[in-house]
């Protein structure tokens, strides 16, 4: 959806022109992968029930109806969050059209079925992360450098990806994340490109400390030695390519003999290392850049039976004492 310059909008008539307008007025305050989510879920989703729909017509009534007609007609096409993300942008664009006086008041009498499902967290296995860490430590290259970093501080595949120099502290021993890298697509056009934004969220703006293990890695990588405006994996001023990190964390998955492992299993995999390992949850919520705690233990704070068995003992033991 090409969007226009305010100077040349005119007042809309349609619901679709009335989400245009609303896209170009929420492009100013919104990052913009966010504004390309929004764009392409308007165009692939909420185009195909409300296009022609004209704000006249525009009703309670009409909204939930059509709101009815996309949930049963688009769950085996997208995931329960997408559809969150299409009722979200279906009602903020309705509201801006009442708040500016294009249509009538539109009261959301629809709701979203909780059908979430809550996904087990994939995690190396000992041995796998064994098995990873040494192909990873075999040769020396910046894709190895690059899984290394991310096992064993957290760090997203764009965060790694757009980790310069400047950002490590050698005395400090820290890692200063500040910003990410992402493909994001061009409109009217199938080429995307490589932009560098802020991180996720400001959450995600913070300090890691660097572990011994992996802060001897960078010293026998010389990223020391690199320019400070230069990237820790490209050692030039392009960051480095994701897909291309990706990819080559999977042809080692193959080459140790695993499936189903993706990229991201190394920062959940080092959440899980630091909750067995006594990590205080506020602290292991900030080094992951979680936007809040509980989000950090509803993803990650999963106690073994084991562990809960070895608990349980503990109160049979004063059970006990009570017998004799």
């Amino acid at each position: 959806m090409k969007l226009l310059p305010n100077t040349t909008c005119k007042t809309p008539n349609d619901f679709m022109s009335l989400a245009e307008e609303w896209l170009q007025a929420k492009s100013h305050r919104i990052k913009e992968s966010t504004l390309i989510k929004y764009e392409n879920l308007t165009n692939t989703h909420i185009k195909s029930f409300f296009d022609g729909v004209a704000l006249s017509d525009v009703s309670t009534a009409l909204i939930n109806k059509k709101m009815i007609e996309m949930y049963e007609n688009g769950l085996s096409d997208f995931s329960y969050s997408t559809f969150k993300s299409i009722f979200y942008l279906v009602k903020a664009i309705t509201t801006y059209g009442v708040t500016m006086g294009y249509c009538q008041h539109v009261y959301f009498s629809f709701e979203i079925a909780d059908r979430t499902q809550q996904k087990e967290v994939q995690v190396l296995s000992p041995f796998q992360e064994q098995e990873i860490i040494k192909a990873a430590l075999s040769v020396e290259c910046s894709n190895h450098l690059g899984i290394l970093l991310s096992l064993c501080t957290g760090l997203r595949l764009g965060e790694v990806c757009a980790l310069s120099v400047s950002n490590i502290d050698f005395e400090a021993r820290t890692i200063e994340v500040q910003k990410t890298v992402q493909r994001l697509s061009n409109q009217n056009s199938d080429r995307s490109r490589l932009v560098i934004t802020e991180p996720k969220s400001r959450h995600s703006v913070r300090e890691i400390p660097i572990p011994a293990f992996l802060y001897e890695v960078l010293v026998s990588y010389n990223i020391d030695q690199y320019e400070k405006e230069k990237f820790v994996l490209t050692n030039t001023e392009c960051p480095y390519e994701p897909r291309t990190l990706q990819y080559a964390f999977q042809r080692i998955v193959e080459k140790c003999g695993f499936t189903d492992l993706h990229f991201h299993c190394l920062r959940h995999t080092f959440a899980t290392k630091c909750i067995r390992s006594g990590f205080d949850i506020k602290m292991v919520s900030e080094i992951l850049g979680h936007a809040s705690v509980s989000f950090t233990m509803n993803k990650y704070v999963h106690p073994s039976m084991d562990a809960k068995q070895e608990k349980m003992s503990i109160l049979n033991q004063s059970w006990e004492a009570m017998r004799s």
